[in-house]
């Protein structure tokens, strides 16, 4: 609910009280335990959203989002080139970058230009929860990896892994979301941020939702993932659509843990830079 009066005052146009009456009851009629968080958040954002005066409240916070973690590009890249281990460095970049979750309750930033200052401090934290058997084993036997993006922002540190990865001759496709929702990259940001032109193909989801739904995607999505050897999912929504699913193809999930019920659902403390990898539900390595 924080972030549906955030979102709602972003364009200074909207009737946010209007659009907080609608997310709450939204809220009050989909709350259920047979729903998933995802299932209730999407509820409550698409009554949120028809209240507004545009279709992409985060347009603007998006684009400056791209702009701001394109400046740290270079300083990331030099930190992976400077690393022993590659791979270990541009997992990490990539997880830190899970801090650009504009609006939300947990320990995110609601601003891009936070990001910047803390930088430096987020990769000193380096990854708490580390699989490095696992995920090393799993890159290196794939052949074709689905990437499923997160937030705009840090999509642009993304790209330092996916240009890693292609390197060592993966073919990636990239898996955006459908419908413009929250800060999520969309298949518009991909082509604006120049994301798109890192990948081998990309995809988006459909829809309209929070994370995925993955009983109801595009059957291009569907043929995609049926024949990855790899899928990697970036951030916490991502990892939420998938936590109940028992899905047969490894899954790499890379997030910072920013509230406490994925920290606890993971085993480690809130604010833990996070890569452990998923198969058919269960954790891999343990």
């Amino acid at each position: 609910m924080r972030r549906v009066l955030f979102q709602s005052r972003l364009d200074g146009r909207s009737d946010d009280y209007a659009s907080v009456e609608a997310g709450l009851k939204a809220f009050a009629a989909n709350i259920s335990p047979d729903k998933t968080t995802v299932e209730v958040a999407t509820a409550v954002h698409a009554a949120c959203y028809a209240r507004l005066s545009t279709e992409d409240p985060y347009r603007k916070i998006k684009a400056n989002a791209d702009i701001v973690a394109d400046r740290l590009v270079p300083c990331a890249q030099a930190y992976v080139d400077a690393s022993e281990d590659r791979m270990d460095a541009v997992l990490l970049v990539s997880a830190v970058g899970n801090i650009m979750d504009f609006g939300s309750a947990a320990q995110a930033i609601d601003d891009p230009e936070e990001f910047e200052p803390i930088f430096d401090r987020l990769v000193s934290e380096g990854l708490g929860l580390y699989d490095k058997e696992v995920i090393s084993s799993l890159i290196m036997g794939a052949r074709s990896i689905l990437f499923f993006f997160d937030n705009c922002g840090e999509s642009q540190l993304d790209r330092i892994l996916i240009r890693e990865l292609r390197k060592k001759g993966k073919k990636v496709t990239g898996v955006v979301r459908g419908k413009s929702i929250l800060g999520d990259v969309t298949a518009e940001d991909a082509e604006r941020s120049g994301l798109a032109m890192d990948l081998d193909k990309l995809l988006d989801t459909g829809k309209f939702f929070v994370g995925v739904d993955w009983g109801s995607m595009p059957e291009g999505l569907v043929s995609e993932v049926l024949v990855s050897d790899l899928i990697i999912m970036k951030g916490m929504a991502n990892y939420e659509s998938v936590s109940d699913i028992q899905i047969p193809i490894p899954i790499i999930h890379i997030l910072r843990a920013k509230c406490i019920p994925v920290a606890d659902s993971i085993g480690v403390p809130q604010g833990t830079n996070a890569v452990f990898a998923v198969l058919n539900g269960r954790r891999m390595g343990e």
